[in-house]
């Protein structure tokens, strides 16, 4: 991080500073007293099961060089020996205008991702494919809210060359603030599908959320937005910036000739930037689509083709999404436990039918979150399509009756699909339910933490 001062600080956040030593220098930001270091600023966040301001006074033992602190909880701080605090309405706010200022000082380009499904896969493709020609400051695995993207820009100095980030959300505003932020050059939808509809309501109220990463975005800057996800094709008209739709039905760069296997996908593009072969190390048809938007923004910021290709083939994603391990009785694992929403469960479960021919499959299926009251139907419907691709089924979670309700509509053999209502109950039985077979798809929402399956599986646990 490049050196702030004490008085940019307070001017940025809008505080108040306690302290007559105005020739602080500040090297850093946390919001976490276990891992502060010293000559950093410690930002206090409230959340709905810690108050960060409980921990000032040891963020300050720890060698903090100040703090920040909400107006509200100024009796956090009475008595402190060390007077360095920095008043503010709202931590969480003042963390955001910080960020902000900080971006300010650099005059880089920002390419920004954001979408219901393929967000960090997409964010990952285009990082390295720029990495091929630029120095590439990306978000770190998907820390992509109000704390996880302000650190990510604090991690910015004059050594990078261009950023990548994503965002997420769940309701409406939370983009819009993050895209205030990023400023970003190039802006990136990967689709429109039904996660947080628990909050929206509608598709078309998610396509409105996500949509408000075009709002900083000039006639001169970049929208990359799928063609597929009809709530943004019907929008085109009113995107004033300029606009390169991707997809496989229509838009300006599409792909045909997909040939899917084991090792990855080889597609040929066709459109806008002229027709060529590409291949990605990554399984799963879905991820043509991915591919399309990253390339899209490779070309759109000047690379060759031949540079696209390496950037793609040197492509490693976080843990847990789409990693391929082995079992310690011998069958191949799908470790796709990292989130979960209807569209990428059946882009997972396709992957688990196509790569399992021939071989016995089974299916460990958590809940998908934030449905609301579309969860029981959704769940539902997973089950009636994992009947057609998998062998077995082990549902997990508070809709596991409902998947397995689905299952046995799509006419799976009853006595091949088992439910337990907490990881806890499925730990203990499914090694028996699942060493038969050759190939087990792991997949569920973050909070469901399915990778403890997974670790059972690989013999970690």
């Amino acid at each position: 991080m490049k050196t702030l001062s004490i008085r940019e600080v307070v001017g940025a956040v809008q505080g108040k500073y306690s302290c007559s030593e105005f020739d602080i220098l500040i090297k850093g930001v946390s919001t976490d007293s276990r891992t502060i270091r010293e000559d950093e600023l410690f930002v206090p966040l409230v959340g709905p099961n810690f108050n960060g301001h409980d921990f000032i006074r040891e963020a300050l033992e720890k060698g903090a060089v100040a703090v920040l602190c909400d107006e509200s909880k100024k009796m956090k701080v009475e008595g402190l020996p060390e007077k360095k605090i920095i008043f503010v309405d709202n931590t969480q706010l003042a963390l955001l205008r910080l960020a902000a200022y900080y971006r300010s000082l650099f005059d880089l380009p920002f390419i920004a991702v954001t979408g219901s499904v393929g967000k960090t896969t997409t964010k990952e493709m285009i990082a390295a494919i720029l990495k091929t020609r630029f120095k590439v400051l990306k978000t770190p695995g998907n820390l992509n809210n109000e704390i996880g993207l302000p650190l990510t820009i604090f991690q910015l100095d004059e050594g990078y060359d261009i950023g990548v980030v994503e965002m997420g959300m769940s309701g409406f505003g939370e983009i819009r603030r993050l895209a205030n932020v990023v400023k970003p050059r190039v802006a990136v939808i990967t689709n429109i599908g039904i996660s947080h509809i628990e909050k929206l309501g509608s598709k078309e109220n998610i396509a409105r959320a996500k949509m408000e990463i075009l709002e900083p975005l000039t006639k001169e800057d970049i929208a990359v937005l799928n063609a597929d996800s009809k709530e943004l094709w019907s929008e085109r008209e009113k995107v004033i910036t300029k606009t390169v739709f991707f997809g496989r039905e229509r838009g300006d760069i599409r792909a045909k000739n997909i040939v899917s296997k084991n090792d990855g996908i080889k597609f040929d593009i066709y459109g806008r930037y002229g027709e060529m072969t590409f291949k990605i190390s990554l399984p799963g048809i879905h991820n043509v689509s991915n591919a399309l938007a990253a390339i899209a923004v490779g070309f759109e910021m000047g690379l060759t083709r031949e540079e696209i290709q390496m950037g793609l083939k040197n492509l490693k994603l976080p843990e847990m999404r789409l990693q391929f391990k082995k079992s310690f009785f011998g069958a191949e694992i799908i470790d796709d436990a990292y989130n979960a929403s209807p569209d990428s469960m059946k882009a997972a479960l396709d992957l688990l039918f196509q790569r399992g021919q021939g071989k016995k499959k089974a299916a460990v299926l958590g809940d998908m979150l934030e449905l609301g009251s579309f969860s029981e139907k959704a769940h539902f419907e997973i089950g009636e399509y994992a009947a057609k691709r998998a062998d077995k089924i082990i549902a997990i979670g508070n809709f596991s009756e409902s998947i397995k309700e689905g299952a046995l509509e799509g006419k799976i053999d009853p006595t091949c699909v088992y439910t337990f209502p907490t990881v806890k109950m499925a730990l203990s039985e499914v090694i028996n339910l699942v060493e038969d077979c050759d190939i087990i798809l792991v997949k569920a929402s973050r909070g469901m933490k399915l990778e403890q399956i997974t670790q059972l599986l690989v013999g970690r646990s």
